[in-house]
């Protein structure tokens, strides 16, 4: 059985626009991102979206929002900021 890598956080950012996202890597980030910022999982302005680690402030809001709804990391893929 192949071991899978953790998740960890990125911020995925389109103009104006962020999310913080726990994926297994950058590419899966980018794809969940593009859903939520772009409508389209496939959309043409996708390779346009900027993946960086989260600052402090942005992984604690995820944290936050991951405890409001009663899930923890696993269960919560992205939030918008």
């Amino acid at each position: 059985m192949v071991e899978q890598q953790p998740r960890q956080l990125f911020v995925v950012e389109a103009a104006r626009r962020r999310v913080v996202v726990s994926a297994r890597d950058a590419g899966r980030a980018r794809t969940v991102a593009a859903v939520m910022l772009l409508g389209n999982a496939h959309a043409v302005h996708r390779d346009a979206l900027i993946v960086r680690e989260p600052e402090q402030e942005e992984a604690e809001a995820f944290a936050a929002r991951a405890r409001q709804i009663g899930r923890g990391d696993c269960g919560l893929a992205a939030i918008p900021l």
